[in-house]
């Protein structure tokens, strides 16, 4: 099952194949906080979640933003 990254409950990002691919994508965003324990966490209120995947239209359009 595909994961994505939401914010309370509004999906933020498409979907991706695992939930560490998510995760990576949120460290880029500045989401991910370092912990004093060396332990890393989301920013409050950011969740990876579970979800039904992307329709095939949606993923093109993805494609197609990420060559501009």
């Amino acid at each position: 099952m595909p994961y994505a990254l939401f914010e309370n409950e509004f999906r933020l990002s498409r979907t991706f194949p695992t939930a560490t691919d998510v995760w990576r994508c949120a460290e880029d965003c500045g989401l991910v906080i370092d912990e004093v324990n060396g332990r890393q966490r989301l920013n409050e209120g950011y969740a990876i979640r579970p979800c039904p995947p992307d329709a095939p239209e949606a993923e093109a359009s993805d494609r197609m933003m990420q060559k501009i």
